[in-house]
């Protein structure tokens, strides 16, 4: 699979951050573009099955390093980090390449796809900017109600209740000062950690509190190799290596944006004063990874129902669960793309009718 890197970049004016992002305009003038918004630790080239795909049925594509990541600006200012900032950025980038709503002159419009945490930034433009958007599609990781607090001590505690682990205490190592040099200075058992071909790992090496940590500083690449996925290139590995570097501070950003719910107040009060959607009202698909160890299909479930106007009884909700670990659109690339292209051409109801496990 060939490297598919950014091909063009923008400067906002407003913030003067620079985004490196892939842009193909649709071959077919009534197909949509595909808004591609990856996770931590990624870059756009998360997206490789996908880009090939759906360029070669007719699509456009849009699929930006986000903010900290690959070739676009890395500030480590917590504040840049807010949903209302880097939601604002990619509007800016829509607008810079004439991308809007689909419109009676045969503009496909926009249907955006997230992962990870770009499902955050994928929230923010729901809530802030749903009218820009023909569909919107989560992978792993459900919406992100606006105006709700995140309380990671209380999330360890229910997990581990509830499966035996605590299922976000990575959160607490990739927040401190420290964290971003000490992924860098151990890249390379970090990216063989994150990659693996056993999911279950992460179960004890990465989700539990101080475990991630000491696997990154007590383990030897040539025994952590051994761990990586076969879904995953000398070459990608290369790839991830010249977009990070020695220092993976910037990216950590966004957890320490996360769990100090900074922005949450502006959130409420603009629920609050009818500026902002706290739900989403235009089909949405959720696609839920079953053996993905920090994201439950429950946990997916959950948030969709409370995020998505009607719930899964309201015909604007489809959940399909696929056998696969966090990183779905790379383990699973076909299936991905198929319960995408249906989406994407039949809605909800055409997801229901298909093959795959889904719920209505």
């Amino acid at each position: 699979m060939p490297l598919f890197l950014p091909n063009k970049t923008y400067t906002i004016p407003s913030t003067g951050h620079k985004y490196a992002y892939i842009h193909y305009p649709p071959s077919n003038g009534s197909k949509p573009t595909l808004l591609f918004l990856h996770g931590f630790p990624s870059t756009s080239h998360d997206w490789r099955f996908q880009i090939p795909h759906f360029r070669s049925l007719g699509y456009g594509i849009l699929a930006p390093d986000l903010l900290g990541y690959g070739g676009t600006e890395k500030p480590t200012d917590v504040g840049c980090y807010l949903g209302s900032e880097m939601s604002k950025e990619i509007i800016a980038i829509l607008d810079h390449e004439g991308l809007g709503p689909k419109d009676a002159k045969g503009s496909g419009g926009v249907v955006a796809i997230a992962h990870d945490w770009g499902t955050y930034v994928l929230s923010q433009l729901a809530s802030r900017y749903q009218d820009r958007f023909e569909k919107f599609v989560f992978m792993s990781v459900p919406y992100t109600m606006p105006g709700k607090r995140t309380d990671i001590k209380m999330v360890n505690k229910r997990t581990k209740e509830k499966f035996g682990y605590e299922m976000m205490g990575y959160w607490l190592f990739f927040t401190t000062p420290r964290a971003g040099r000490a992924i860098g200075e151990n890249w390379e058992n970090f990216f063989n950690a994150m990659y693996p071909t056993d999911p279950a790992i992460w179960k004890t090496v990465l989700a539990p509190t101080g475990t991630m940590e000491g696997f990154l500083t007590t383990t030897s690449p040539l025994v952590s190799s051994s761990l990586l996925a076969p879904y995953i290139t000398e070459e990608d590995k290369a790839h991830h290596h010249s977009a990070f570097g020695s220092d993976y501070s910037a990216p950590c950003t966004w957890y320490v944006r996360g769990i100090s719910s900074l922005g949450v107040e502006e959130e409420k009060d603009s629920i609050k004063n009818g500026k902002i959607k706290e739900k989403i009202g235009k089909e949405t698909l959720m696609i839920a990874t079953v053996n993905d160890p920090v994201g439950s299909p429950e946990r997916a479930r959950m948030g969709m129902q409370a995020g998505v106007e009607g719930g899964l009884a309201g015909g604007k909700l489809a959940i399909v669960e696929v056998d696969s670990g966090h990183w779905v659109m790379l383990q699973r690339a076909e299936e991905t793309n198929r319960i995408l292209k249906e989406f994407f051409e039949n809605g909800v109801k055409g997801v229901g009718k298909s093959r795959f496990k889904a719920s209505l």
